[in-house]
């Protein structure tokens, strides 16, 4: 048990498919193997049949343990299918009946490694070294029956049971590789679009708010004054609100509270903001920069604008703070429609205005 949980454990640590199939057909190789040279003791075709079996299987976990204990696994991704190929399968070729037995279809199966461990030009090179060796295997006792001498199974039901036996062994190692070389390939893409998921946040998102940051803004803004009528990733322009809010007294929140309590603040404000976004109409919240955020919601109306706003700024005051009994942070804002100025500089500019104004005439309002 504490042997298959290292294998796992083993499995688990490599990130590369390559190493990940090496490994993998080190030990289908070395299991195949010995269970094909146990069943060749039962089967009367000499002694030799089935010691040549057990060397093998022997000599790929060798090269297998050798080359990943000293971090050569790109040597023994090359010399493991040329010892398969080149050595192994000719020896177990001649020894266990040749022709008269299935020993032909490891022989596919052997071939079928150089692909899955090796790429380029060295698969194709190693593949054209292998094959003429197994050419030669098989072709040698035929030219050369005097000095290659096979002995075939004693009768045709042997034949059969050998065939047979051979057929499920290989089967089963060209599924177990593939299968499990699938599943490697799957966990490597898995791993591939969650670090481009990753990427793609951190280009587009603040990290303390989770909100977009500056740089999406004004991306979407450029869209929205530069409006593709088939584009339906962003609000069109005749439907475009942009509302722009500032926490009140935000410094004198970190200078009495401290900058943790002034990151927390940002984060529960930017929570309650992000939450009434109507994300399947493209509405979507921003962190301007400091204590500012901006949203740009999709409304018709701008009563409709401002009650969505004040709503906001509702909530943000009515907001509980752990520690901090009867404490009211609270928010003061503007409210444009985008539709009313030419870019989105204008509407930047006359929007920050209102958002002034708000803070001029008392804070904790919303200025339309």
């Amino acid at each position: 048990m504490n042997i298959c949980k290292r294998i796992k454990a083993y499995w688990d640590s490599l990130e590369d498919i390559y190493d990940r199939t090496y490994f993998l057909t080190v030990i289908i190789g070395f299991v195949v193997g010995f269970l094909a040279a146990t069943m060749t003791v039962f089967e009367d075709i000499g002694a030799w049949s089935y010691i040549i079996d057990y060397i093998g299987s022997i000599a790929i976990l060798i090269i297998g343990i050798w080359t990943i204990k000293t971090n050569r696994k790109q040597i023994g991704h090359i010399a493991l299918p040329i010892v398969l190929n080149c050595f192994i399968m000719p020896a177990s070729f001649w020894a266990c009946g040749g022709l008269h037995t299935g020993t032909i279809l490891f022989f596919v199966a052997c071939l079928f490694t150089i692909g899955v461990l090796l790429k380029g030009r060295t698969m194709y090179i190693v593949y054209g070294i292998c094959f003429a060796v197994q050419s030669v295997a098989i072709w040698l006792p035929y030219f050369y029956p005097d000095i290659v001498i096979i002995k075939p199974l004693s009768t045709e039901t042997a034949y059969i049971v050998d065939f047979n036996i051979a057929l499920l062994f290989t089967s089963l190692a060209l599924l177990g590789i593939t299968s499990m070389v699938y599943k490697a390939y799957g966990d490597e893409r898995d791993k591939n679009r969650q670090l481009i998921e990753r990427l793609r946040n951190l280009s587009e998102k603040d990290e303390l708010s989770g909100l977009y940051n500056r740089r999406e803004l004004f991306i979407v803004l450029e869209h929205l004054y530069n409006e593709d009528k088939g584009q339906t990733k962003y609000v069109h322009l005749e439907n475009g609100i942009l509302a722009m809010i500032d926490i009140d007294n935000f410094k004198s929140l970190n200078d009495t509270y401290g900058h943790l309590f002034g990151d927390e603040v940002l984060r529960k404000t930017a929570k309650v903001i992000q939450s009434d976004m109507n994300i399947s109409h493209a509405e979507m919240a921003f962190r301007y920069g400091g204590e500012e955020f901006i949203c740009i919601m999709n409304l018709n109306q701008r009563d409709e604008a401002y009650q969505r706003v004040d709503s906001i700024r509702k909530k943000i005051e009515n907001l509980e703070w752990d520690g901090y009994p009867g404490l009211k942070v609270t928010i003061s804002g503007g409210v444009v429609c985008c539709a009313d100025y030419e870019n989105f500089n204008d509407a930047l500019k006359e929007v920050d205005k209102l958002l002034y104004k708000a803070k001029d005439t008392g804070k904790n309002r919303i200025i339309v």
